[in-house]
């Protein structure tokens, strides 16, 4: 079943509680049976095979017609990750803004009980815009405050001036669950929590063992941003907060037919900061399909992760690339 909400694209509430008056409420009984609307003027809608019907209901053929305030047209749409049009009836809100009621039969429907609550049909509703002289379902009514969002990104994480050498970048996954907000149709703040694997590796010999030193930095947090938004992309920047679940070098051996032999671990807790409380992300989003977005982002280590005081502050900075589903 399709969620509810005016944030989604299907809503099984009545349609009289979304755009209409309460004057206009259908009568209840119309949800047991294909009708959208009562009898008027000697018409009426059947929103289960989406036909206008005469009082004999006999199919009738026409482009447009009010029945009382809904204003029914005929016309080409394209339904979400389809790319090929389908012909039907909408409702016109405005010239841009139509809704689509269709009845489907409820999953819970027994035709063998004869009760007041045991409905036939209910009501799926589907919002479109027109854009580009093209009438487009959207996924959330645009009036909607905000959506949550998800991210899966690839990462690669450097830290600078790790004990005064070089270590090679480190590529690993970052994931993230958040909230935008929206302040104006172009301005918004998101927050969001995040799990991210961060660090850096290099190599080393030691008693005739070849192998790879691995500076694990595995961290959860935080992150505020400010976005303004364009046609198709966007700008975002802000503040972002670390807080480490693992500080620790792995030195492992070279592989021998597939396994590490001789592995050691050491923990940098003594060495690297366990909060990390500033770093500025900045980033780019661009619009794919429908509700996914791509993301660049970069984000520039502020605090330093020394946890002893130094003459060099190890900072930590990330690059990300990846995509963005907005629920």
């Amino acid at each position: 079943m399709a969620q509810v909400g005016l944030n989604n694209a299907f809503d099984f509430r009545s349609i009289d509680n979304l755009y209409f008056d309460e004057s206009t409420k259908v009568e209840e009984e119309t949800l047991g049976s294909p009708f959208l609307t009562p009898l008027i003027d000697g018409y009426r809608y059947n929103s289960f095979l989406d036909i206008i019907v005469n009082s004999q209901n006999e199919i009738v053929t026409i482009s447009e017609l009010q029945l009382g305030k809904y204003n029914f047209v005929k016309k080409d749409y394209f339904v979400r990750w389809k790319k090929k049009a389908t012909t039907g009836y909408l409702i016109k809100i405005d010239e841009t803004s139509f809704l689509r009621v269709q009845k489907v039969i409820r999953e819970d429907y027994n035709p063998k009980l004869k009760n007041n609550s045991n409905k036939r049909y209910e009501e799926k509703i589907s919002y479109f815009k027109k854009e580009d002289g093209k009438i487009k379902q959207v996924k959330k009514n645009e009036n909607a405050k905000g959506n949550f969002f998800v991210h899966l990104n690839y990462i690669q994480s450097k830290l600078n001036n790790y004990l005064g050498g070089s270590l090679s970048n480190r590529n690993s996954v970052y994931y993230a669950f958040g909230r935008s907000f929206r302040l104006t149709p172009s301005n918004a703040l998101k927050s969001k929590f995040f799990f991210s694997k961060n660090g850096g590796f290099d190599w080393y010999t030691e008693d005739n063992y070849n192998g790879k030193k691995i500076i694990t930095l595995n961290t959860v947090g935080l992150e505020l941003l400010y976005e303004k938004s364009y046609k198709r992309f966007s700008f975002f920047s802000g503040i972002k907060s670390h807080y480490a679940l693992k500080r620790e070098e792995r030195r492992a051996s070279i592989r021998y037919y597939g396994f590490r032999l001789r592995d050691k671990y050491q923990s940098l807790n003594d060495e690297l900061k366990k909060f990390i409380p500033i770093s500025l992300p900045l980033g780019l989003s661009f619009d794919l399909i429908e509700d996914i977005d791509f993301e660049l982002i970069y984000n520039i280590g502020v605090s330093k992760l020394n946890a002893a005081p130094a003459k060099i502050n190890l900072t930590l900075n990330t690059f990300q690339a990846g995509l963005v589903y907005k629920i």
